[in-house]
C-alpha cells in the first residue's frame, strides 16, 4: 500500500501549486484525480470539463486536478476517495472491483448511458456505492466498445471465433476468463508497460477500446482487430459521500448538472472519436477480422457469460437489477 502520509504529501505539493495557495475561504475546494494518465484522450476530456465546470462555480467552488496514477497509484485511488484524501476521482470503475464487484455490470452493459440514466441503473449504482463503498456513483461517461487487437491474424476456429492458443494477451483483470475461454493466455501488464511488453514480445495482443491505441503507440504492433467489440468502458465519476453532503446546496446543484451533461457530451464526443480512430487505424495498416453469423453470436456470447455468471455468484442480491438495467439480450441500442 502506498504510504498514506506520502499520498498527503504529494497531494498538498500540487495543490499548493495548481491552486496559488488560495486563502479565498469562502470557495469551496475539492481534489480531483484521474485513475488514468494525464496524456490519454480520456484524462485530457475530463481536464477540460474541470475547467469549463470551474468557470461555472466562479466564486463557489474550484475543482483542483491533482494529477493522474503519478500522484497516487491507480488501484489505490477509489480507497483514497473512500477515505477523503481526494473528493472526486474518475476512471474505470472496474479498477476497484475488488472493493465493489457489482461495477462489472458497467463493463458488461450494452445499454448507453443516456439509457441506464433513464432506467434506473444509474441511480442503482449510485445506491450500490453509497451503501458500500461511501462515495457517490456521479456519472457515466464516454461508452467506447473493447476490442481485441492482435499482432497477427488470428484464424477462425470451426465455429466461427478466433483461435488464439499459443498468443499472450493482455487485459484487465476482468477480461481473464473471456481471453482464457479463446484458447489464450491471459496476461496482466500495467497500462503503462504495454508498449514495452508488446515491443519485447511479451504479448501479442491487448483487450482495449480504439481510443488510446496511437496515444501510447501501440498500433506500432498491433496489426489486427477482432469485430465485434465487446464490453464496454465503464469510466465515471465518484465522489465522497461525506464530501458531497458538506457542500453546499448550490455547489451541488451545479455539479450534479455537469456531470448529466458530461454523461451526454462524452458520449457524443467519444463516437466520433472512435469513427475518427477507426478510418485512421485503417489508414495505417489496421486490418479487421470481422465474424459473422454464429461466429459473432457465439463470441458476444462468451463474452456476456464470463462476466455476468461471475456477477450472479459475486452479488446475488443486486444480480436481478443489475441485469435488468445494464444489459438488453436483443442488443438493440436507442441512439
Amino acid at each position: 500500500m502506498f504510504p498514506g502520509h506520502l499520498i498527503k504529501s504529494i497531494l498538498l505539493c500540487s495543490i499548493l501549486a495548481l491552486a496559488g495557495c488560495s486563502q479565498q475561504s469562502d470557495i469551496e475546494i475539492i481534489r480531483a484525480i484521474s485513475m488514468l494518465p494525464r496524456q490519454t484522450d480520456y484524462t485530457r476530456d475530463f481536464e477540460q470539463w474541470v475547467k469549463q465546470v470551474n468557470e461555472l462555480g466562479e466564486g463557489k467552488f474550484r475543482i483542483i486536478f491533482v494529477g493522474g496514477p503519478e500522484a497516487i497509484p491507480t488501484f489505490e485511488q477509489a480507497d483514497a476517495v473512500r477515505t477523503g484524501v481526494v473528493h472526486m476521482v474518475f476512471g474505470p470503475a472496474t479498477y476497484y472491483i475488488g472493493l465493489l464487484p457489482e461495477v462489472e455490470a458497467l463493463f458488461s452493459s450494452n445499454l448507453t448511458p443516456r439509457e441506464t440514466r433513464a432506467n434506473g441503473g444509474i441511480e442503482l449504482m449510485d445506491r450500490i456505492h453509497r451503501q458500500k463503498l461511501d462515495v457517490r456513483y456521479l456519472a457515466r461517461a464516454m461508452f467506447i466498445e473493447f476490442h481485441v487487437f492482435t499482432r497477427e491474424k488470428p484464424p477462425l476456429d470451426a465455429s466461427g471465433i478466433p483461435d488464439l492458443r499459443s498468443t499472450l494477451i493482455r487485459g484487465g483483470p476482468v477480461w481473464r476468463s473471456f481471453i482464457n475461454s479463446l484458447g489464450a493466455r491471459f496476461v496482466n501488464v500495467a497500462a503503462p508497460d504495454i508498449y514495452m511488453a508488446l515491443e519485447r514480445n511479451m504479448i501479442q495482443g491487448v483487450g482495449w477500446p480504439i481510443v488510446g491505441l496511437e496515444d501510447s503507440s501501440w498500433h506500432q504492433h498491433l496489426k489486427y482487430r477482432i469485430d465485434p467489440g465487446v464490453f464496454s468502458s465503464d469510466v465515471g465519476i465518484i465522489f465522497n459521500q461525506d464530501r458531497w453532503e458538506q457542500l453546499p446546496a448550490s455547489v451541488r446543484d451545479i455539479l450534479h448538472k455537469a456531470v448529466l451533461d458530461y454523461e451526454t457530451d462524452s458520449y457524443d464526443r467519444f463516437r466520433k472519436r472512435t469513427r475518427e480512430l477507426d478510418e485512421r487505424m485503417r489508414q495505417l495498416g489496421m486490418e479487421a477480422v470481422s465474424l459473422d453469423g454464429n461466429g459473432e453470436r457465439k463470441y458476444r456470447q462468451l463474452a456476456h457469460d464470463v462476466i455476468w455468471q461471475r456477477l450472479r455468484e459475486r452479488s446475488p442480491e443486486y444480480y436481478p437489477e443489475l441485469l435488468d438495467k445494464f444489459y438488453r439480450a436483443d442488443e438493440v441500442r436507442q441512439e
